[in-house]
């Protein structure tokens, strides 16, 4: 019962995890909460945003009732599949692996794997709505005018828009 988003953002193992003491899988005290681990697969992003995103993932865990008791890195690791990166269109085989060791009930669970797998889409959505475009965006879109002002022919008139 894994999922993995179109960006390769989350991973979702429902492995319990094995008790020290004896073979079983250790439960907590609360049966209605069993022990998940939840492996985030991000891409590679820098030092700040990639604390943005563990934090992000880690309030997401918590706000659906969540008790997580570690966070471990397993570091740049190969990706157990392959991903194209958007702009350069490159194959991408390596990226940053977090693992999440959380007890949470299977609803908890389930709401957060559904805002997990979306987050990419909310992250776009926000980035949108309060955008500032950088300098060489503003020089691209610049460039591109002026092309298209001169090539249009001055000799001509040329008509008014349209109402």
């Amino acid at each position: 019962q894994g999922g993995i988003s179109e960006e390769g953002a989350v991973f979702w193992s429902d492995k319990p995890r094995r008790s020290r003491r004896n073979s079983e899988y250790w439960i907590p005290g609360r049966k209605d909460m069993p022990a998940f681990e939840v492996s985030l697969i991000t891409r590679s992003l820098s030092k700040s945003d990639l604390i943005k995103a563990l934090v992000r993932a880690g309030n997401v865990l918590l706000d659906h009732g969540a008790v997580v008791e570690y966070v471990k890195s397993l570091g740049f690791r190969d990706l157990p599949y392959k991903r194209v990166a958007k702009q350069t269109r490159e194959p991408i085989y390596a990226s940053n692996t977090f693992l999440f060791h959380t007890h949470m009930s299977n609803d908890a669970r389930n709401a957060a794997k559904s805002i997990l797998l979306h987050d990419l889409d909310m992250a776009v959505k926000e980035l949108r709505e309060g955008q500032k475009m950088g300098h060489f965006t503003r020089q691209m879109i610049y460039k591109r005018t002026e092309k298209e002002w001169k090539s249009i022919p001055k000799s001509y008139a040329i008509a008014p828009p349209r109402p």
